[in-house]
């Protein structure tokens, strides 16, 4: 389940950077819509930096084999499904104004207080 040359912490910091990026609506509509030239994302990136680069189910499972299916474990398990589940509409825009994208942000915000306590 873990390459040899795997770095288990530098995969579990760049993952929840990634998870703190689908928690952060504010700078979603930076990013996103283009109001700050600094920032230039997408929906479709945040979720495939989370998804491809940072491969969050593979994690969820390597996490429940060390773990078991504790609170993050569950809060992990829950965020993935909801976005699994997701079905994005056709802009941005329409994105970060859908009351289901603002729950998705809202478990990830969740996820990711939890885990700066834990962390701390």
């Amino acid at each position: 389940m873990i390459g040899e040359n795997e770095d288990i912490q530098v995969w579990e910091k760049n993952l929840f950077n990634a998870i703190k990026d689908v928690s952060d609506i504010d700078f979603q509509r930076k990013a996103w819509i283009g109001k700050d030239p600094q920032y230039i994302s997408s929906f479709s990136e945040v979720i495939s930096v989370l998804y491809d680069d940072f491969d969050f189910e593979r994690y969820i499972q390597y996490y429940e084999s060390i773990k078991g299916e504790d609170t993050l474990h569950k809060l992990l398990s829950e965020l993935d499904q909801m976005i699994n589940e997701y079905e994005a509409p056709e802009t941005d825009e329409l994105i970060l104004a859908d009351p289901k994208w603002i729950e998705i942000t809202n478990k990830a915000k969740d996820t990711w207080l939890f885990l700066s306590k834990e962390v701390s």
